[in-house]
């Protein structure tokens, strides 16, 4: 698709009588597209892998040896576990809310002194 636009721009560019300014930019903006080229990463691979890789076999046994690919826990065991883990500490952590607010609102109760109306005692001797 940018091929055709480009040819699209260069021959509106020279009929309107500047050729070579569409196909300049192009050739600034090249550079910058192979850097991520097929062939810069199959070097980038064969550099992190520490051998050639030359064919679609040689990639295949090569990830294939990876340990990390291997042995990767299911997604879905390790979502299970995060899930489990977020609910204990909601839960803890509502418990802690709920036994906090409850300590504040006893210690911020006002003091009342009652007085009880109580009927004369009888003398120490008539008490038993």
């Amino acid at each position: 698709m940018d091929a055709l636009k480009l040819f699209y721009e260069t021959t509106i560019d020279a009929k309107r009588g500047r050729p070579g300014e569409r196909a300049a930019q192009a050739a600034q903006a090249r550079p910058a597209e192979a850097a991520n080229g097929p062939e810069m990463l199959l070097r980038h691979l064969e550099q992190r892998a520490g051998k050639p890789l030359r064919s679609r076999a040689a990639i295949d046994a090569y990830l294939a040896s990876l340990p990390a690919a291997q042995e990767q826990r299911p997604a879905a065991g390790r979502s299970l576990l995060r899930e489990t883990l977020l609910v204990l500490f909601l839960m803890i952590a509502v418990l802690q809310y709920y036994y906090m607010d409850v300590s504040l609102e006893i210690a911020a109760l006002n003091r009342i002194t009652v007085f009880v109306p109580v009927q004369a005692l009888p003398p120490p001797a008539e008490r038993s």
